[in-house]
């Protein structure tokens, strides 16, 4: 760090520590060295009475030349505990910077419904493009006032797929009012119905069929052998 030839570099205090000297500092003596540790608490000194200060003046409190102080400058920098913003240093306390910025990194975790939402309209982004905005309301209009499982949006999105060529939501829709009309809410409802699903894997006790379909074979069974 180049000498200090102005007349003061503004310091910017600690917030939480007004007065005391933060005894984390004082930890980290051995790693610093007395210098560094020294003029870092000096510093300190001189954010909390709201002053610059020069590389000389500390030179001479501490009773060392200014090439030393420059580098204890060097040492606190590289340890995290200064941050050299240009116009003015910043004081820092490393291990609280580290929490804080984890804190700051840290996902923010959504509600299960918005969750679900988001889901959603990824899932139909991957599969279908885009939503618009309308279409994306139409979403959440099946999901808060139907009252319908993402899950069950999804497979209807599935089914949509492997029926038409060209995808469309009037078309899902239409799947789900018909399932809505069969009391689908959730993908549990629609497992235990699988006559009203074509891309969801059938067990052998599965394989039977639509109950209109079934009362037909039983009218006319000659038609179905």
């Amino acid at each position: 760090m180049s000498p200090r030839k102005t007349k003061g570099v503004l310091l910017k205090g600690i917030e939480g520590f007004p007065i005391q000297v933060p005894d984390r500092i004082l930890k980290h003596q051995s790693q610093l060295g007395t210098s560094a540790t020294l003029v870092w608490i000096n510093l300190l000194a001189f954010a909390q009475r709201r002053r610059p200060f020069q590389i000389e003046e500390i030179a001479t409190f501490m009773g060392v030349d200014k090439t030393e102080v420059e580098r204890a400058l060097v040492i606190l920098a590289d340890y995290g505990w200064i941050n050299d913003e240009g116009l003015e240093i910043r004081l820092m306390i490393p291990d609280i910077a580290v929490q804080q910025e984890a804190a700051a990194e840290e996902p923010t975790f959504l509600d299960e419904e918005q969750a679900s939402f988001e889901w959603l309209i990824s899932y139909w982004s991957a599969r279908i493009g885009p939503p618009s905005p309308q279409e994306m309301r139409k979403l959440l209009f099946w999901m808060e006032r139907k009252g319908m499982s993402h899950e069950v949006i999804a497979v209807a999105v599935e089914e949509m797929s492997a029926a038409v060529q060209n995808p469309s939501f009037p078309y899902l829709e239409g799947i789900l009012r018909n399932w809505y009309a069969e009391g689908v809410r959730t993908y549990n409802d629609l497992i235990e119905k699988p006559y009203l699903s074509k891309v969801l894997p059938r067990t052998k006790e599965q394989t039977y069929d639509n109950p209109a379909e079934q009362k037909w074979k039983e009218v006319f069974p000659d038609e179905f052998d």
